[in-house]
């Protein structure tokens, strides 16, 4: 198996994307780290480069791109630009700037009090509690397996992306 060069090239063209997307916010206003939309807004830079790494290789393969080359390809892509991001996130917060701790301490309150009422009172008390001093504080290992279970998500739209770019072959 080589390593696919279009896949490396817009991994780390949305890595450094979603990592300049951030630090945008972050210099606007660091609030808007915490916002939802903000965070799973930087998802469409992992998203369209995945597939524009599956168009460069599939022009370049022609016949021989299926299923498994896209799934790999996209995979690869989202893997590169995840661990740049998650290397921003642990340098951000554990060296850069450890007082976002205490402002994604505060988000996180203010958005349980908006939406605790979803919860039960017992779920409720455990995010209460997870958000005590020092639980919050990123360590690399916390970071790492973050990271980690992020490739599952990763995983899923690379499938979903490879079946779609099957799909789209069989319609041609």
């Amino acid at each position: 198996m080589t390593v696919s060069q279009p896949a490396v090239k817009y991994g780390l063209i949305a890595g450094i994307g979603t990592v300049a997307y951030f630090l945008l916010f972050y210099f606007i206003d660091s609030k808007l780290l915490f916002n939802p939309f903000v965070y799973w807004a930087s998802l469409g830079f992992y998203l369209a480069l995945m597939w524009r790494a599956l168009q460069v290789e599939a022009q370049a393969a022609g016949e021989n791109f299926g299923f498994q080359s896209a799934l790999r390809s996209a995979f690869l892509v989202f893997v590169i630009a995840n661990l740049l991001y998650y290397l921003f996130y642990y340098l951000l917060y554990s060296l850069i700037d450890p007082g976002l701790i205490d402002l994604q301490r505060e988000a996180m309150r203010e958005s349980l009090d908006q939406q605790g009422h979803l919860l039960s009172e017992e779920q409720r008390e455990e995010l209460l509690e997870s958000l005590k001093d020092g639980r919050l504080a990123p360590t690399v290992s916390g970071v790492f397996f973050t990271f980690v279970r992020s490739l599952i998500g990763g995983f899923v739209a690379a499938l979903g992306m490879a079946a779609l770019w099957g799909r789209r072959g069989m319609n041609d």
